[in-house]
């Protein structure tokens, strides 16, 4: 026999087949059913072939879907939470919470560990559907199972893994039924309720009915739907509508307390009936003819709806150096054209200059006499007592360096604390509000004044779920906050 086969058959025989370690997470079902009010439990089965516990990140995306009086919505969320594998086949129990009325989840699920590479577990969508009646329960028995993904890279470094164990035996309790996954699941569960609250009061009101029912017998399909609410009752919101045929139109405002601040409607119909009432004003025929013979072009066309009056704002421009513009500007109410004026360079120039004029006064007037500079009283060596303005960031990173030290002695829910005082104490002053101001008070500011407020009620969100014991603390999110803050302030 050729000795090549000889040794080929040697080592055949003395390497053993290697196997690759892995897991997988099997259910027995790629959609179920629950009933209104019922805890949504799903048994999840995992596989370990490493021989060991394997920990790592369990990560939930749940994109949700409410149809409410002919109106679709859709929220997501996502939840990443310590999670581990034990070293032989064991099955845990995700709790999906309940809902109070009919709605339907789509689920995604990810186990995200390192054992010498990134690897990733991930399951396949996932549905599950809340039902009014025990008969609309359609459980079939359909198994899903992950696949798992690697990823090169570097073994992380000791102290990340140290990090990510101090994650796990900070929850204290079993995985089924862990602390810090249930006050998760709270805080996702307040949230979306908060959201339907919010998508409920919009449907309910009247002046949005009327104005949603009358796209509707026009033909138009709601396509898309957002919602941005700060409270129940509070918030923005916009859909989106579309004609078989093409056609789209939208439908977004404000609401406050319950009270529609705001309603505007656009479709491409009334845009151009618009303009069609426009082309057959004589005033606006005679200012668009007398632009056009002093050598203008139309460019584009802008329009603001504001309840049932709309700003049309005809931008042109002329082709010489300057690149002089000019505008018609009209008011539409109720489908009437009811003013119609030429705004030329000049007059805008004019109108600026004037506009400048009386901020200058009134900046004056203000800083002269009605502002109130908040000041700090010292005294010298000498004895006398000198006024000096409060310096209201370096006092908010002296607050936020407090934090850190509470934290590092153990007094977690003082440092959280702190740590949100010098966020707040920062923006108060930063948007010259300078007075005892609460966390919803300075996001309602902030978002009523189109300025950043996300991130900002997050921290202060997580710091009253900690200040309040609804949470518990952890290093990495106090961490993020402190990050943030220093940001801020900086």
């Amino acid at each position: 026999m050729n000795s090549k086969y000889l040794l080929f058959l040697l080592i055949i025989l003395i390497v053993p087949i290697v196997q690759a370690d892995d897991i997988t997470f099997k259910l027995n079902q790629s959609e179920y059913f629950f009933k209104v009010n019922e805890n949504a439990i799903i048994n999840l089965r995992m596989e370990n072939t490493y021989g060991k516990r394997i920990e790592g990140m369990l990560s939930n995306a749940i994109t949700q879907s409410i149809n409410q009086q002919g109106v679709q919505y859709s929220s997501s969320n996502t939840n990443t939470v310590p999670f581990a594998v034990e070293d032989k086949d064991t099955e845990s129990q995700l709790n999906f919470g309940v809902s109070n009325s009919p709605t339907t989840l789509t689920v995604n699920m990810k186990f995200s560990y390192t054992e010498d590479q990134i690897v990733d577990v991930t399951l396949d969508e996932i549905t599950i559907h809340f039902v009014e009646e025990e008969s609309q329960k359609q459980n079939k028995q359909d198994e899903v199972s992950s696949e798992s993904e690697k990823t090169e890279q570097q073994k992380p470094s000791q102290e990340q893994l140290q990090e990510a164990q101090q994650k796990l035996q900070n929850n204290q309790m079993p995985q089924d039924s862990s602390a810090l996954k249930q006050e998760m699941q709270k805080q996702a569960q307040e949230q979306q309720q908060m959201k339907e609250e919010f998508q409920k009061q919009i449907s309910q009101n009247p002046e949005f009915n009327k104005e949603h029912q009358d796209l509707l017998d026009k033909g138009y399909n709601v396509t898309e739907s957002k919602t941005s609410p700060v409270s129940n009752n509070t918030g923005d919101f916009e859909l989106k509508y579309e004609k078989p045929t093409g056609e789209q139109a939208s439908l977004k405002g404000e609401m406050k307390d319950g009270e529609m601040q705001s309603l505007e409607k656009q479709t491409s119909g009334s845009k151009e009936q618009m303009l069609e009432q426009l082309n057959q004003n004589e005033k606006f025929q005679k200012y668009k003819e007398q632009l056009q013979n002093e050598g203008f072009e139309e460019k584009e066309i802008e329009f603001n709806q504001v309840q049932n009056k709309t700003t049309v704002s005809v931008n042109f421009q002329k082709n010489d150096t300057q690149n002089t513009t000019a505008l018609i500007k009209s008011e539409i109410v109720n489908n009437t054209v009811e003013k119609v004026e030429l705004v030329t360079a000049k007059d805008k120039n004019n109108y600026w200059w004037f506009l400048l004029f009386i901020s200058l006064i009134v900046f004056f007037v203000y800083n002269k006499f009605l502002k109130k500079h908040p000041k700090k009283i010292i005294a010298t060596n000498k004895g006398n007592v000198i006024d000096k303005p409060f310096d209201y960031k370096a006092e908010s990173l002296s607050i936020l360096e407090k934090a850190k030290v509470l934290f590092e002695k153990g007094q977690h829910k003082d440092a959280y604390q702190k740590a949100g005082q010098a966020l707040r104490l920062y923006l108060s002053y930063k948007n010259s509000l300078r007075k005892e101001i609460t966390n919803d008070d300075i996001i309602n500011f902030l978002r009523r004044r189109n300025k950043s407020f996300k991130k900002s009620k997050e921290c202060f969100d997580l710091c009253s779920l900690v200040e309040f014991a609804k949470y518990q603390a952890n290093e990495a999110d106090f961490k993020k906050i402190v990050r943030y803050a220093q940001k801020v302030i900086s």
